[in-house]
């Protein structure tokens, strides 16, 4: 994804608006006074719409999405607007060439004319057209996911030449099996093109038209296609999936168009893949309910179990289709079942899981299966979430929800416990010094002239106490996520405590435990570099035998 889009998937313009302005909920969109400070007004006028990720104001006329939001009401320019996304976000931008923006927009204009190509060739195929009709695709519906068909093995190689495509923009499309043969790797295949939430085609799937290979597969990942953050058709439907509140997420295309087609528009496919993160941030800008409607067969029902796991603790409303002994969802369709029936009798995580355990009268079964439901329940953080599924469990375990309660307790209190444990064991020195940098700024200068062995230290630590304010922000998410979660969790400053036997009390006594925190690192540290000097001598090195003296000296 390119940096703007990549920003500006990263964040809710309801939450972006809300910093400037008090937004009220008016009905699928919210309104407020307009934020802009050249523009005072009484009645609200400026509206904004999570589906669009737009803001827009109906009396001065300003709109746009996050970026441009932020460069008009902060009056700074693309970089600076970008640099404050990136620290609300926290996405770490890295300024680059911008002419690879351009040869992005090339690649895009490339797969515009490659699919262009193949809905031609299959306009041609009446054979190919009978199979679409067959699968109940109306005629409008192939026009409009622009289905296509490859039906040669070199002739789109030479029309793209013709359309004054180099060999080297051509190759990034990843649609030929090399460049020396020229062959396309999608030949005598039903083709769907893959659109990002800007309707550009970042990619291709293709479908085969007989049982003996796989019968999806998508074009691999590239600079312009990550897989992860794609949900097939959503451009398309953002309204629908807030008009109605709910997403439906299936398996695969066909179920997808098959679904849309039967007036289910605030449908999506993953394209084959399980829910993601990215996919994630994507949906909860429209939506916090979603419906997972993925195959009945073990692959699928696994990548059911890993997305209700993703979903976890991440405030949203999370229901599962169940299909029965159908197939899939497009199987239903073609068989004019009622779909919406399916909708309305959608099971909870808890229902799915009882679900799929076979229930019976022994009474050490049931302890097991109810050890194993609190298990799950136990990672939810939501206490409306927890007595929701807890009072489940009671109904259909036929079990007091007292005791349920009690049982869920002990289990909660087993986990706090071993958590204390893996958190102790996570901690190293060099995290409990940065710690202190993040909290005690002032004190950095004081630990840098205590450290001994500055040469030794992690790269990380040496970072911090340069400029830890700065650098941090430039550290991966997952490397930030930790160190702010190390500075702001009480129960972490506990655990470094015990670790460390100190009690942070105040500031009289913050130097102490600092140097306390020091001495274990310089212990830890004097190991790592007696390994490294150990094996510089072996490799006879000649400063690392006076540098191994100086090292024993220090040691004493």
């Amino acid at each position: 994804m390119w940096i703007v889009e990549d920003l500006e998937s990263s964040i809710d313009i309801v939450e972006l608006v809300k910093r400037y302005a008090n937004l009220k909920k008016a009905w699928a969109n919210y309104k407020a006074l307009c934020p802009f400070p050249w523009h005072n007004e009484h009645t609200p006028s400026f509206l904004v719409s999570p589906s669009k990720q737009i803001g827009y104001c109906f009396w001065c006329h300003r709109w746009g999405w996050p970026l441009k939001f932020i460069m008009d009401i902060e009056n700074c320019s693309f970089k600076e607007a970008v640099e404050i996304l990136s620290s609300i976000t926290w996405v770490k931008v890295k300024w680059y060439d911008f002419s690879q923006e351009q040869v992005k927009k090339n690649i895009y204009w490339v797969f515009k004319d490659i699919v262009n190509y193949y809905k031609k060739s299959l306009n041609a195929s009446m054979e190919i057209q009978k199979y679409l009709f067959d699968r109940w695709l109306t005629k409008e519906s192939i026009e409009k996911y622009e289905f296509g068909y490859a039906d040669s093995w070199i002739e789109l190689y030479n029309y793209l030449l013709w359309k004054w495509y180099d060999d080297d923009l051509i190759s990034q499309t990843n649609v030929f099996l090399d460049l020396k043969t020229k062959k396309d790797k999608f030949i005598w295949r039903i083709i769907f093109p893959i659109k990002n939430i800007r309707w550009d085609i970042v990619g291709l799937a293709w479908r085969i038209t007989w049982a003996w290979e796989p019968k999806y597969l998508n074009s691999p990942a590239s600079t312009i296609y990550d897989k992860s953050s794609i949900l097939y058709w959503l451009f398309e439907w953002r309204n629908e999936v807030t008009k109605k509140d709910f997403l439906i997420i299936t398996e695969w295309y066909m179920d997808c168009i098959s679904l849309q087609q039967a007036w289910f528009k605030n449908t999506v496919c993953v394209s084959w893949t399980a829910l993601t993160e990215k996919h994630i941030t994507i949906i909860k800008k429209l939506t916090h309910k979603i419906y997972l409607c993925f195959d009945n067969d073990k692959a699928w029902k696994n990548a059911t179990e890993l997305s209700i796991e993703m979903l976890k603790n991440k405030d949203m409303e999370v229901k599962i289709i169940s299909l029965d002994w159908w197939k899939d969802p497009d199987e239903i369709i073609k068989s004019w079942g009622d779909f919406q029936h399916f909708i309305d009798n959608a099971l909870s995580p808890i229902w799915y899981e009882l679900k799929n355990i076979q229930l019976t009268n022994s009474l050490n079964d049931k302890k097991d299966i109810l050890n194993k439901l609190l298990k799950i329940v136990k990672n939810y953080q939501n206490n409306v979430e927890v007595d929701y599924y807890l009072k489940e469990i009671s109904t259909k375990l036929d079990i007091k929800i007292d005791i349920v309660y009690q049982e869920y307790n002990k289990t909660k209190l087993e986990r706090r416990e071993n958590s204390q444990v893996s958190t102790k064991s996570q901690l190293t020195s060099s995290d409990i010094i940065i710690w202190y940098c993040i909290n005690y700024p002032e004190k950095i200068g004081f630990i840098k002239e205590n450290i001994k062995l500055k040469k030794y230290i992690p790269k990380d630590l040496e970072l911090i106490l340069e400029n830890w304010s700065d650098i941090i922000n430039t550290f991966e998410i997952d490397k930030k996520n930790k160190y702010i979660w190390i500075s702001q969790n009480n129960e972490s400053l506990e655990i470094k405590a015990q670790i460390e036997n100190t009690t942070i009390k105040n500031d009289e006594t913050i130097e102490n435990d600092i140097l306390r925190a020091i001495s274990k690192l310089d212990n830890d540290l004097l190991s790592i570099a007696s390994q490294i000097l150990k094996q510089k001598m072996n490799q006879w090195e000649p400063s690392a035998f006076e540098e191994y003296k100086e090292l024993l000296k220090i040691k004493k």
